[in-house]
């Protein structure tokens, strides 16, 4: 039985079989093509989320090592005050592992009369802190009271 039909393809007796069973593996290229695009656009995203949230959190642990060196700092001036009532005022520096602290110390002028000013600059890599703190030092007896810390925003 012959097909009445223009399309020498869809007639019997031309090769049509043949020719529809050749054709069929040309759609699963685009597909994999696709698929595979997909799949790859999917693993950047993912790669791109997971870096972010590490440096995200290392900011954060950079900045709180940055404000452990400050507080390092605060203590250390308030030590040497301690030590010696008559501590000379200036600056100086402290590593505190790979971090560091600049001291600034100021007597009198800064706080007032009796009063010292410790403004202690932490580093960690790029990341800054900084704190500031008032002692008040008795100068008959030596004895060293801090009055106030805060942190100021750099």
């Amino acid at each position: 039985m012959k097909l009445k039909t223009k399309n020498p393809r869809l007639r019997r007796g031309f090769g049509g079989q043949e020719k529809l069973k050749a054709n069929k593996g040309i759609v699963a290229l685009p597909v994999m093509l696709l698929l595979g695009g997909i799949i790859v656009e999917i693993g950047i995203a993912g790669l791109l989320i997971s870096y972010f949230f590490i440096q995200s959190n290392l900011g954060i642990r950079l900045s709180a090592e940055a404000l452990a060196a400050a507080q390092s700092g605060i203590q250390d001036a308030t030590i040497k005050i301690i030590r010696d009532k008559n501590f000379t005022p200036g600056s100086y520096s402290i590593n505190i592992g790979n971090r560091s602290a600049q001291i600034t110390v100021c007597k009198d002028t800064c706080a007032g009369s009796g009063k010292h000013q410790v403004t202690s600059l932490g580093i960690a890599q790029k990341k800054q802190r900084q704190i500031q703190a008032i002692l008040n030092v008795n100068s008959t007896t030596g004895e060293v009271k801090v009055e106030s810390i805060k942190e100021i925003a750099i």
